[in-house]
């Protein structure tokens, strides 16, 4: 019996002393970080311990990171409050990282923060290597070329195509980055990626229809007309912020949503109509009694381009409630814009 109780006592003492072994856990923020090395249990030691299923890193006797992102061993790896190692996406402070599920510190084999361009999953990020890896958002620079990432998830935008931010409207090109300093589709593009539409009128038109496909916006208090080409949802717009003139206040310019009915053609070929006391071109009916046509005209008229408008203010309030245009812009409606086209006055 001694003989057997002394044998036991060695068996039990040897087990005692076998370093832990590698153990795969599940990636993900606060998770424990599989090993792939001997690790030491002993929390009175210093470098990487395991407390439990988790991974701490004690740089003194007793005392571990908590809640922040420290650089070991010229890596960086994130903490939580309680001192566990970070993988996969996690937040300190407000500030979101992500710790790698496939590399990280000598015997760890996950958590080492990723810094830069990097595809996770099925998107693509930018981990500021300045900020220690945090996840940027918005719009970034990266090798002279202009990024937008998504201001909550921080995914960067890859879809080809115009969309909106606010007022303003930007285009992803076929690799996923910013249009800068270029014309598409006839707009503007500026170095910040943005088309100049202070006013919204590219964004306010995406939501309408048309029976034909073109779409005309006029806005009677800046006096202004914009031009679409399209469908809803994705019109262009193809002629920009036309001055105009529009009804007087004894004789308003109606609001409300339209669409055209004819275009002018009886007096000619330049669609020439007879109103009191002048003659205008290029008349196209919007409603009863509101027309898009020319400025004006001295009565009998009979070719606008060899004789001078008698009245060619625009940007004022001074119509029998029609909407006066340049010529060659009245001309481009009464040219392309038939039966159908939706008319928006507001």
């Amino acid at each position: 019996m001694k003989k057997k109780l002394a044998m036991l006592f060695v068996v039990i003492m040897l087990l005692s002393c076998m370093p832990v072994m590698a153990v795969t856990v599940p990636a993900g923020a606060d998770t424990a970080a599989a090993t792939t090395g001997t690790v030491t249990t002993q929390a009175a030691s210093t470098g990487w311990v395991k407390v439990d299923k988790y991974y701490r890193y004690y740089y003194a006797k007793g005392k571990y990171y908590t809640n922040c992102v420290k650089k070991i061993e010229n890596k960086l790896f994130g903490f939580s409050k309680k001192g566990n190692l970070c993988c996969g996406w996690f937040t300190i402070n407000n500030v979101t990282y992500y710790g790698s599920v496939k590399q990280g510190a000598k015997g760890i084999g996950v958590g080492q923060i990723l810094t830069g361009y990097r595809k996770i999953g099925n998107d693509y990020y930018y981990l500021n290597p300045a900020k220690n890896g945090a996840r940027a958002t918005g719009f970034i620079t990266i090798g002279k070329k202009l990024y937008y990432f998504n201001p909550t998830t921080g995914k960067q935008r890859r879809t080809k195509g115009w969309f909106y931010i606010g007022s303003s409207m930007y285009y992803v090109l076929a690799d996923g980055t910013i249009a800068t300093n270029t014309t598409i589709d006839g707009r503007k593009i500026g170095a910040n990626g943005a088309v100049a539409d202070p006013y919204g009128y590219d964004k306010k038109a995406q939501g309408y229809s048309s029976e034909t496909r073109y779409m005309v916006l006029v806005d009677k208090s800046r006096h202004l007309v914009n031009m679409y080409k399209g469908s809803k949802g994705s019109w262009v717009n193809i002629r920009r912020n036309i001055p105009c003139t529009t009804g007087k206040s004894s004789t308003p310019t109606k609001s409300g949503t339209f669409k055209v009915s004819k275009n002018v053609t009886r007096f000619g070929p330049y669609g020439r109509m007879d109103f009191v006391g002048s003659t205008v071109f290029y008349t196209t009916r919007i409603n009863a009694g509101n027309f898009f046509h020319s400025v004006l005209y001295k009565l009998g008229s009979t070719n606008p381009y060899t004789t001078s408008p008698k009245d060619a203010t625009l940007g004022k309030n001074r119509s029998n409630s029609c909407i006066r245009l340049p010529l060659a812009d009245a001309k481009f409606i009464w040219d392309n814009m038939r039966r159908g086209t939706r008319v928006v006055v507001y």
